[in-house]
């Protein structure tokens, strides 16, 4: 039996998803000014600077193994148990491994900012974000939206508090903010914990078979999330070698502030993912093409506004330090609408366990990429690297849009140019609401 997929379904889980993220980007805003005001452009720099080695090892250290359990449990491949078991066990192992390699690479390639402590918390991060981020493809694999949902954004306010509260007492340091990303990672690790048992999701046991067919699958996914992550973050990276922290400092809020726009793009890819997991049809990739034409258009419509709006307020709102902030944000603007496309697209191709030609066209973004930040940044700085990241994006989202027009063969207008009855099903069911208010 074709399973088939409900589009008012399908987008209320979108819209859940989305306004969460958006809460949790808002709210995690609020940190992002606290930081910058006590820290200065200097010091948010050397922040973003230590945070990128963990934030960029935790899709290869991963292995893949989030995806593959997406994947087993939405299609039923493995008992329960078995599944949860091997991703047990391999992040039990990966988060130590993890934490020697993050710590050893900031120890021989970081900075002279970094000190040990600061290094030691930061590589900590690595294990409990990793764990959590298994747990979460739990939630993600059995369509349970509503608890992905709620820990993601619980973790934030905890995170959010911790920064506000050294704030005040006028404790906010490099080292803090370090340990406060730390401690909020434990507790969502906790939490993540919690909701499963209460959803009687944790019982696991461990099967050889079931593990390394998920790892052989999932190395797969591991080696094509690090090369899309490293795509939207080895800019920092080279940034931090290549100029000042000042420089790194600014470009890290325009990139927050930027990330905005990936917000809808990112909602559309958790339940994408999921929802093409569990499905048997093709009608998948109908809801596909509606989706992302809708995403590109709102999105295109937020990043005027969102432009707009950081063009009066990043200096008021984050200092005079941060006053190179914006040119850098305007530089990503295309390529931050562009890489929602990228986003939106590429979610068929890993809910199908297809995640081969994301390898080879990201390897080949991230490649050109790099080469444009050795290239820019000495002459431009963060606006260098932000030039590079939209022409690296650009080419992710004309290289996924080529591959499924051929594999699926939909016409490109069906991907970008939305049509006039594709809020139909939204407006029939605010209009039956409206209808059974007045009965």
């Amino acid at each position: 039996m074709i399973a088939k997929t409900n589009s008012f379904s399908l987008f209320k889980d979108i819209a859940s998803v989305f306004f969460t993220k958006v809460f949790v980007l808002f709210v995690g805003l609020i940190s992002a000014v606290l930081l910058a005001r006590a820290l200065g452009a200097e010091g948010r720099g050397i922040v973003a600077a230590v945070l990128i080695y963990p934030n960029l090892l935790i899709a290869i250290t991963e292995g893949g193994m989030r995806q593959s359990a997406v994947l087993f449990l939405g299609q039923n491949k493995a008992p329960d148990s078995y599944i949860i078991g091997a991703l047990v066990s391999y992040m039990m192992v990966a988060g130590v491994a993890g934490y020697i390699l993050v710590y050893w690479l900031m120890f021989t390639m970081g900075e002279s900012h970094f000190s040990t402590a600061m290094m030691a918390v930061a590589a900590a991060i690595l294990p409990v974000t990793l764990a959590t981020n298994a747990l979460k493809g739990i939630f993600l694999g059995k369509e349970k939206i509503k608890e992905f949902n709620k820990v993601t954004w619980i973790q934030k306010i905890f995170y959010v508090a911790g920064i506000a509260a050294f704030y005040f007492f006028d404790s906010l340091t490099v080292l803090t903010a370090v340990l406060v990303t730390f401690l909020a990672a434990g507790f969502n690790l906790i939490q993540a914990v919690f909701y499963l048992k209460k959803k009687h999701l944790f019982s696991f046991e461990f099967n050889s078979k079931t593990f390394f067919t998920m790892f052989r699958i999932g190395i797969v996914y591991a080696v094509a999330l690090f090369f899309i992550q490293a795509n939207y973050k080895v800019d920092i990276l080279i940034l931090s070698w290549l100029s000042t922290p000042e420089e790194v400092g600014n470009y890290a809020v325009a990139v927050q502030i930027g990330e905005l726009l990936w917000q809808l793009p990112a909602a559309v890819l958790v339940v994408l993912m999921s929802k093409t997991a569990n499905s048997k049809g093709s009608e998948i990739v109908n809801t596909l093409c509606k989706t992302t034409r809708i995403t590109l258009l709102i999105t295109l419509l937020s990043c005027f506004g969102l432009l707009g709006v950081s063009y009066y307020l990043i200096q008021p709102v984050f200092g005079e330090s941060f006053a190179n902030a914006f040119p850098m944000l305007l530089s990503l603007s295309v390529g931050l609408v562009l890489a929602a496309v990228f986003k939106s697209v590429n979610s068929y191709f890993a809910g199908k366990g297809n995640p081969y030609f994301t390898i080879k066209l990201m390897g080949t973004a991230v490649a050109i990429n790099v080469g444009l930040n050795y290239w820019l940044i000495p002459q431009y700085g963060g606006v260098g690297a932000g030039i590079a990241s939209t022409v690296s994006y650009t080419f992710s989202a004309i290289g996924v849009v080529i591959a499924l027009v051929v594999k699926e063969k939909v016409s490109p207008s069906d991907l970008l140019f939305t049509k006039l009855n594709d809020f139909k099903p939204l407006y029939q069911k605010i209009h039956q609401r409206i209808s059974v208010g007045r009965k």
